[in-house]
């Protein structure tokens, strides 16, 4: 069997296929084409958007990590300030909770 009449053998099982499918639908095949158009075009637009949002995300993405990049220097000073401030506060908060402890006492 050669290639020519097998792709005329599937060619013929999907014309007979789709007669039938039309006839028991009781479906015009303009309409059903036009549908099937309709999905295919709707599908490709949304393939479209898909890929649109990736390329979105990864330029947010990147800019995020450029970002957070820029912004550890000053995250860094931050966090030694707070250490500083912790290291100086001690005596006091060490002073405050010996007091309310006392309180607690009576």
């Amino acid at each position: 069997m050669g290639f020519g009449k097998f792709l005329t053998g599937v060619t013929l099982a999907t014309g007979v296929g789709l007669a039938a499918y039309f006839t028991l639908t009781k479906q015009d095949p303009r309409v059903w084409a036009k549908q099937l158009g309709d999905q295919v075009k709707d599908t490709a637009n949304k393939v479209d958007d898909v890929k649109t949002a990736k390329d979105n995300m990864t330029t947010k993405v990147a800019a995020l990590n450029a970002t957070v990049t820029a912004a550890t220097p000053a995250i860094e000073d931050i966090q030694s300030d707070v250490e500083k401030f912790a290291f100086k506060i001690a005596p006091r908060v060490e002073e405050i909770q010996d007091t309310v402890s006392r309180w607690d006492k009576f």
